[in-house]
């Protein structure tokens, strides 16, 4: 029996290690209780040591995608949707703190993520991208140390380094259907700043959120989800 329900494809952030999509079951919850089917994608799954950008990742996703009626991606996730939006042409996208393009400040803080990492020093790595996710103004949790780990390391390095020169504002603008960005209000990483909306897209400011809104302000963001889903698909 063919599966009705629209069709909502989520690629996920730089994660160390893959976590089948715990890291965002608020917006995975949220888009089931609307009626989607949901399908998480680790985005770093086909990572190549070979590929310096966004655009290159993206190509290599595109043959496996099948019909999409929602497509959202979360950071890095979000950027490589936002490379795939010409070929997709989804009927509607939400983009998570997703850099549109990149600026010296933001290049610069993933940049050290990124080559703690690629020196192995993984702990280190984390550390900073837990301070550097945490909203402006909050403590940031105590980062417990992890031991060594090539392969996460080289999924943080290979992912961050990604993003340093990312552009995809022409992919965006050019998009017709409807968007909707939700960017943390106090995020020390992807700002509004890094984003490209045209002008029937939204850009959502999440209040007192950092770089993962989606935790930080869970019920604001359903409620944004909700109400985009309700607006743009047919459950």
């Amino acid at each position: 029996m063919t599966d009705s329900r629209p069709h909502a494809l989520v690629f996920a952030p730089v994660l160390p290690q893959w976590d089948e999509g715990r890291f965002f079951a608020t917006v995975t919850g949220a888009l089931e209780a609307f009626g989607c089917r949901v399908t998480v994608v680790d985005t770093l799954a086909l990572l190549e040591d070979s590929m310096t950008e966004v655009s290159q990742l993206a190509r290599s996703w595109l043959p496996r995608m099948s019909e999409v009626d929602l497509l959202v991606g979360n950071a890095l996730g979000g950027a490589v949707a936002q490379a795939l939006l010409p070929d997709l042409r989804p009927p509607a996208t939400v983009l998570v703190s997703a850099p549109t393009r990149a600026d010296r400040v933001l290049a610069e803080r993933l940049s050290t993520v990124a080559d703690l990492a690629a020196g192995g020093e993984l702990s280190r790595s984390l550390a900073v991208l837990g301070e550097l996710v945490t909203a402006e103004g909050v403590e940031p949790p105590v980062h417990q140390p992890v031991p060594a780990d090539e392969q996460a390391c080289r999924r943080i390095a290979g992912g961050m380094r990604l993003l340093l020169e990312v552009d995809l504002t022409e992919q965006v603008l050019s998009y017709e259907g409807p968007l909707m960005h939700l960017v943390g209000e106090r995020s020390r990483l992807v700002t509004t700043a890094h984003l490209a909306a045209a002008a029937h897209h939204e850009v959502v400011e999440v209040p007192g959120a950092g770089m993962r809104p989606h935790s930080d302000r869970p019920e604001f963001v359903t409620d944004h989800l909700t109400r985009f889903a309700k607006e743009n698909l047919t459950p």
